[in-house]
């Protein structure tokens, strides 16, 4: 008996664990005890994961760049307490489920047990992607992220508008009622090698941050089906104004520390304060928490076609300044 679990617990997560540790006390000042306590490891256990090298912790099949990837998006949201305890459990198992079917671990499975190779093995894409279980409605969904997740996989600019905490695109069915009917790319997508790429296919149920904030402005707006969210500065405003999109601007204090909630509230209120309806919320970010700019359409296809004019409009205009200071 060996299911693919095992290279789960002995191979994927040690190697998250060290890139997230990393991360967290390289990039964000985080102490070996905070660390330890925020994974639910020993202080000791954290103090051997900085000292690993992280060009040998990925053993094949399972791509170092790839997996450091998804590792800075998981410490992106640590570090700005998006993540509890019980949404960083479930995008861990969402990112080994997504890894089985037909990705890394099981490629690595087929290798270890051969018999399932000879015998055309598809138990966790059965378990976990079986269309039966699908209803039509949600297979349209799926469809237009996908497809809207192609078109910005294919548009070079739209690398320079991927924030550090990593972009998602999410769509909620019309009668959403919960996380479970709202559909995004676990991993969200991210940075390879200059080109912004989905690590995995589109899921329902597998964002909280954005579908939370979707559905509590689809209570405000039932038009709102999708929302994405892209870095946000000065060049960013400037391309949402020459689109003529409307916009309401979340400016935190100092002090501000409970993000997603403030955000969420704030977005309900600017769309009733400006008549139903607004393209862009905009968040300027505050202690340990990125700006954002959040924008919203009734399809992902339709958000996409959208990001794409702001992110051409964006490099446009680095090119300019650019030009300017020479």
């Amino acid at each position: 008996m060996n299911p693919p679990c095992e290279l789960t617990v002995r191979s994927l997560l040690p190697t998250l664990r060290t890139m997230v540790a990393k991360e967290l006390a390289q990039s964000y000042g985080w102490t070996q005890t905070r660390i330890a306590r925020r994974l639910g490891v020993t202080q000791a256990a954290v103090s051997g994961y900085l000292t690993q090298d992280l060009e040998t912790i990925a053993p094949p099949p399972f791509n170092i760049e790839e997996l450091r990837s998804i590792s800075k998006g998981l410490t992106a949201e640590i570090a700005t307490k998006r993540l509890n305890y019980v949404d960083l459990v479930n995008n861990i198992c969402e990112i080994c489920l997504s890894l089985r079917r037909g990705g890394a671990i099981c490629h690595a499975h087929k290798i270890k047990v051969p018999e399932l190779e000879e015998e055309r093995c598809i138990i966790c894409m059965q378990l976990h992607m079986s269309l039966a279980d699908i209803s039509d409605v949600r297979r349209v969904i799926l469809g237009d992220l996908r497809a809207a997740v192609s078109l910005l996989e294919s548009a070079p600019e739209f690398t320079e508008l991927v924030p550090e905490v990593c972009s998602n695109i999410v769509m909620a069915l019309k009668d959403a009622q919960g996380i479970a009917d709202v559909a995004g790319i676990p991993g969200r997508m991210v940075r390879v090698r200059g080109k912004a790429k989905a690590l995995m296919d589109p899921e329902f149920g597998v964002s909280s941050h954005l579908a939370k904030l979707l559905l509590a402005v689809k209570s405000a707006d039932v038009k709102a089906r999708a929302v994405i969210n892209v870095k946000y500065d000065e060049m960013v405003l400037d391309a949402i104004k020459k689109l003529n999109l409307s916009y309401a601007v979340l400016k935190r204090s100092q002090k501000s520390r409970r993000d997603e909630d403030e955000l969420i509230e704030f977005a309900k209120c600017a769309i009733r304060d400006m008549g139903g309806w607004v393209d862009v919320v905009i968040d300027e970010g505050g202690f340990a928490i990125e700006p954002n700019a959040y924008f919203f359409e009734e399809s992902a296809t339709k958000l996409a076609d959208r990001i794409i004019r702001v992110s051409r409009l964006y490099a446009k205009g680095r090119l300019s300044g650019k030009a300017t200071t020479e």
